[in-house]
């Protein structure tokens, strides 16, 4: 029997990841190979504004706006960083928020969106070039003086790098990823035998949303304990084995979360309202529905799904590795 086309497809990629681009991390180092490559007629330029990105909302599906070397030539005293390179094409990404004149390539067919919105409108590729222009660029603006003496610090290493000015100092700062565990923890019903997973709800969520729990990792702790600690601080719930499922670059600003299932030893429940607002066992069912109803949603903020007038339990839209763990899960992860 044929296959379906639609199983045939490889699955989408979880959103931010899947970029074509290859970031060349030892020439890029080399001043005079990065400054042929930001000189060659074809290089093309991501423009970002106050973190948003210039993007083509007329293509089908939406794509990046980019630059040719002529816009990025006029523009040249701007914070710029190497992105990568994709069948002999330089691409680089540019902090564009002190050309007052780049506001004009805001328009009718080109226009600066926040990257958490526009993700799901784009190839997963370029997605994932957003994420990684915009955690870079975020790090810059962050970064303008030295840690350990106060100076100001240069750009260096094609963006992957700041030094300090001081010549007493000559400190060297990179890029940091903040690790965040997300994660289900599960359980058998003993008395219906259902397979059921926790989830929780904070009070700014919008009404009925509930999603995975997660919390920033500690100083000294292993992926298994950061789970362990998070899932019991928010919802009181022992766990023991710790599995690790899938992980999302989360440039906002620049998070690593990192998915996993953990195994409940008791089921009983006691929030703490620091944390939650609320936290339930759902079934496989409950998820699934969840699933279903979160995906109208490019974006939690948005209107309520027209699948849901009852306003229902639903999760966050397909975009968060949330969503991707339940999916997952209920896949038999």
């Amino acid at each position: 029997m044929d296959t379906p086309a639609s199983a045939a497809r490889p699955p989408r990629p979880i959103g931010f990841t899947g970029s074509h681009l290859d970031r060349a991390g030892n020439p890029r180092r080399n001043a005079a190979w990065l400054n042929g490559q930001r000189n060659l007629p074809n290089a093309r330029f991501l423009v970002m504004r106050e973190l948003k990105a210039l993007v083509d909302i007329t293509a089908r599906p939406a794509q990046i706006a980019w630059q040719d070397r002529a816009w990025a030539d006029a523009h040249a005293a701007l914070p710029c960083v190497f992105l990568g390179l994709a069948e002999g094409i330089p691409y680089f990404a540019i902090d564009a928020d002190q050309a007052e004149d780049a506001a004009a390539l805001h328009g009718e067919r080109t226009k600066y969106i926040d990257v958490r919105s526009i993700a799901p409108q784009l190839a997963p590729e370029e997605a994932a070039i957003l994420a990684q222009a915009r955690s870079l660029i975020d790090w810059h603006q962050r970064h303008g003086f030295c840690a350990q003496c106060g100076s100001k610090t240069d750009l260096a290493e094609a963006g992957y790098m700041r030094r300090c000015t001081s010549q007493a100092c000559n400190a060297q700062h990179f890029p940091r990823t903040d690790p965040v565990v997300i994660m289900l923890a599960v359980r058998r019903d003993p008395q219906t035998g259902e397979d059921m997973v926790l989830m929780g709800r904070q009070s700014r969520m919008p009404p009925g949303m509930y999603s995975a729990l997660a919390g920033f990792m500690e100083p000294g702790e292993s992926i298994e304990e950061a789970v362990r600690r998070e899932i019991m601080e928010e919802s009181g719930v022992p766990t023991g084995a710790v599995r690790y499922l899938c992980s999302q670059p989360w440039p906002f600003p620049s998070s690593l979360m990192i998915g996993c299932i953990a195994e409940a030893i008791d089921a009983t429940i006691t929030v703490d309202p620091h944390e939650l607002e609320d936290a339930r066992w759902f079934s496989r069912r409950e998820v699934a529905e969840m699933l279903e109803r979160g995906k109208q949603r490019l974006a939690p903020s948005d209107p309520p799904p027209a699948n849901n007038p009852q306003n229902e339990p639903w999760m966050p839209p397909p975009l968060s590795l949330a969503h991707q763990i339940a999916k997952r899960w209920l896949a038999g992860a």
